[in-house]
């Protein structure tokens, strides 16, 4: 066998052992994050039951929406009397059960999803609006849906067809600005809203 060939021989078997030695490392330290997530979750499914803060808890201001019509196709107003919780900050389901213990969680799980519904009731109620030429109601909607953080597209859809049936280019800008600083818990959403206004930003000027 050449000089060369023993070179590379010795070569190949360092670098598989360099190899093996990386992969060994990396299960071990997968264990370890697996061990560690496994004993968070224990800890925290055994932690009590706990007060939800009442700093959690969301009652619409009615104040800042056009009245609510009296036959209320979209049920805003019985989706506003229902008890909400709103979160201003991501936080994961561990979390939650650390602070609220686990019995809290479908409690929380369904104030959530009535705050969620509200906002979907607010964005059908200013789709309506935009069919009927109410611009001015319309905005004023969906301004309050974005700022209370829907994630529903069609909030940003609708706020978009808006400022195209104004020929606001600014404002479809400043729009598209707001959806991209965004923390989206589904990125998907984000990239399809985006796109929606690029579309318009191409083809309407």
């Amino acid at each position: 066998m050449g000089y060369l060939n023993i070179v590379l021989v010795v070569a190949t078997g360092l670098l598989m052992i360099i190899v093996a030695f990386a992969a060994r490392k990396n299960i071990n330290k997968q264990k370890i994050l697996n061990r560690r997530f496994i004993e968070e979750e224990d800890a925290a499914n055994a932690v009590r039951k706990k007060d939800i803060k009442p700093e959690l808890f969301y009652e619409p201001d009615l104040t800042v929406l056009p009245p609510i019509p009296e036959n209320d196709p979209h049920k805003v107003e019985r989706s506003r009397k229902r008890t909400m919780i709103r979160f201003t900050e991501p936080i994961t389901n561990l979390e939650l059960k650390k602070q609220y213990g686990i019995a809290q969680m479908d409690v929380i799980a369904q104030y959530e999803e009535n705050f969620n519904d509200y906002l979907k009731a607010l964005t059908a109620w200013a789709g309506e609006l935009i069919e009927n030429d109410d611009l001015q109601n319309a905005s004023i909607i969906l301004e309050e849906a974005m700022n209370l953080g829907s994630e529903f597209r069609n909030t940003y859809k609708f706020a978009a067809d808006i400022h195209v049936r104004k020929k606001d280019e600014i404002a479809l800008q400043s729009l598209r600005f707001k959806v991209t600083a965004n923390h989206f818990k589904d990125p998907a959403i984000r990239q399809h809203v985006v796109a929606y206004i690029d579309s318009k930003l191409s083809s309407e000027w």
